[in-house]
């Protein structure tokens, strides 16, 4: 009894399981873009945090999974890390990735051009090119001076980055993937 018990329970516990992983692949083709940060980049993107002695609040915008979020509140404990994508599923899986980390990331489903980052220190994107014009608008107009972006692959036209930090590998440098764009607000 106990024996089918068992393996009722474990047959149920594999469906859901592949359940979640058939939608978490759904998403991720469906809703595109779904790149993440690599490894020498987020190493980059934690030296830029630790130049920012004075830094409390870290947005990442367009999170998707979340995982670039959890690893930074795992190196910067005292950050407080908000994790915006309008992609329900996606934030539901980061909040999982987040719980079972048990890292403290404020992951909020919304547009965000409908998320007010007036408080954000630094701000990290890895969006589409065609989303650029719009959000460096958003973001002359809402950070507060000194607040540090950083965006991945995608660069704004009108400001001009105080660094660019190219990737080792010398194929992507040619078309700029993965290549840091940090600009800081005046």
């Amino acid at each position: 009894m106990i024996s089918l018990f068992f393996s009722v329970f474990l047959a149920a516990i594999i469906v859901i399981l592949f359940i979640f992983w058939l939608i978490f692949m759904v998403d991720s083709v469906t809703r595109g873009h779904d790149l993440p940060t690599g490894r020498n980049q987020r190493k980059e993107i934690f030296k830029i945090i630790s130049e920012q002695k004075t830094a409390q609040t870290f947005y990442d915008l367009g999170c998707a999974h979340g995982a670039l979020a959890v690893r930074i509140k795992g190196k910067f404990p005292a950050l407080s890390v908000y994790a915006i994508d309008m992609g329900s599923v996606r934030i539901f899986f980061a909040k999982i990735r987040a719980f079972v980390l048990r890292k403290k990331v404020n992951f909020i489903c919304a547009d965000i051009f409908n998320v007010d980052l007036s408080q954000a220190d630094i701000v990290y994107t890895y969006l589409w090119y065609d989303i650029m014009p719009a959000l460096e608008k958003k973001l002359q107009k809402e950070l507060k001076p000194g607040a540090i972006v950083v965006t991945n692959t995608s660069s704004f036209l009108n400001w001009k980055p105080i660094k660019e930090i190219a990737p080792p590998d010398k194929a992507s440098q040619k078309v700029n993937i993965e290549t840091l764009f940090v600009y800081r607000k005046e």
